[in-house]
């Protein structure tokens, strides 16, 4: 390769580096104008209303994820094998203490109730025969016309049918009672969470047929952070906010799990609302937890402008507007903005006409 071929590689080379850091640095924004907060343009002359700023002492809060759950919730199932003859509520249905729920089929129910009918009825009569016989054989038995072991084995055929009776009794009542389990009811006002059988099915004893919870009884539950959860106490009312609801209500802090969880360092809170309405297990929800309140400026936002990326104001200063860059922080309710620099108490602001400008 000659001198003059180097050379030109090498300007070629420089010349290309030159370019790219050109490029770089024209979109690192190097080469444009850059206004920091609290720099103004100037302005012109201004006679109109000024929105004079100060302090305001705002709230902080400290939201933590929760999850409606009930505190009562109730699987239904048999107590006796049959089949089910017809189920009278479905998901979502609002049941009342003491509604039918199930009803199993009773059929080979009353045959064995019917059953054990007939047989108490025969062991009764057996035992009246026994009872006339035995006085009987006493009677006899004092006028020495009957032996001892006579009267002792007209004693023991009287005394076993007592016994018997007693039993045929018991099942009796026994049939009875399982004729009552044929029909499932509420115990308590409920709301039916879903269903796991259907009319044909066979019922065996403690397998889930329904699954009940209680509305009255529904809770936020939410795990907060040990610094935050010192704080806390029973009865302490806090916001809850329902995002598939669009949903705020108040709610109270009905019980705080004496123990941390080790591996999130947080506590279990559990608080509780009158307001039902809407609320059922599993819904996402938010708890607004007071941190104490903080001294900060806020402004309207209509008072606030863009201007390319930024965001700016119009200070009202000795009679005339200037454009001052601000930045901003969170949004708050009644459409206002926080200002983290650019203002301070005491500034004025003015929301200019479209005919006023700082050219």
């Amino acid at each position: 390769m000659t001198l003059s071929q180097s050379y030109k590689t090498l300007v070629t080379t420089v010349a290309t580096l030159l370019v790219l850091l050109l490029m770089i640095m024209w979109m690192a924004g190097a080469f444009d104008q850059k206004i920091q907060p609290g720099v103004s343009d100037a302005g012109a002359a201004y006679s109109g209303p000024a929105l004079t700023l100060a302090l305001e002492s705002i709230p902080l809060f400290e939201e933590v994820t929760a999850t409606v759950q009930s505190g009562q919730t109730t699987e239904v199932a048999a107590q006796i094998q049959a089949r089910i003859q017809a189920i009278h509520v479905k998901s979502g249905d609002h049941i009342k203490p003491g509604q039918l729920l199930i009803t199993l089929d009773d059929q080979s129910l009353k045959a064995r109730s019917a059953q054990a009918a007939g047989n108490l009825s025969a062991v009764d009569a057996r035992l009246q025969n026994a009872r006339t016989h035995f006085n009987r054989t006493q009677d006899l038995f004092n006028k020495e016309s009957a032996t001892l072991a006579d009267l002792e084995s007209a004693k023991a055929d009287y005394d076993s049918l007592k016994a018997q009776i007693a039993s045929a009794r018991q099942a009796l009542n026994e049939t009875q009672n399982v004729a009552d389990y044929s029909r499932i009811s509420s115990s308590f006002a409920a709301r039916v969470i879903d269903r796991y059988a259907e009319p044909g099915d066979i019922a065996l004893p403690g397998k889930r047929l329904l699954s009940l919870y209680d509305p009255s009884s529904l809770c936020f539950e939410a795990y907060v952070r040990e610094s935050v959860a010192v704080g806390l106490h029973s009865g302490q009312v806090l916001q809850a906010h329902i995002d598939s609801l669009n949903q705020s209500l108040p709610v109270t802090i009905a019980e705080i799990v004496p123990a941390a969880e080790p591996s999130a360092r947080s506590v279990l809170i559990k608080t509780r609302t009158e307001r039902q309405v809407g609320l059922f297990p599993g819904l996402f929800a938010r708890l607004r937890i007071p941190q104490g309140e903080e001294q900060m400026l806020l402004i309207p936002e209509i008072y606030l402008q863009q201007a390319g990326q930024l965001d700016a104001v119009w200070l009202l200063q000795d009679g005339q507007i200037l454009r001052r860059f601000v930045r901003v922080g969170q949004r708050y309710p009644g459409g206002r903005i926080k200002i983290i620099a650019g203002l301070q108490a005491g500034d004025r602001i003015v929301i200019p006409k479209p005919a006023v400008s700082s050219d």
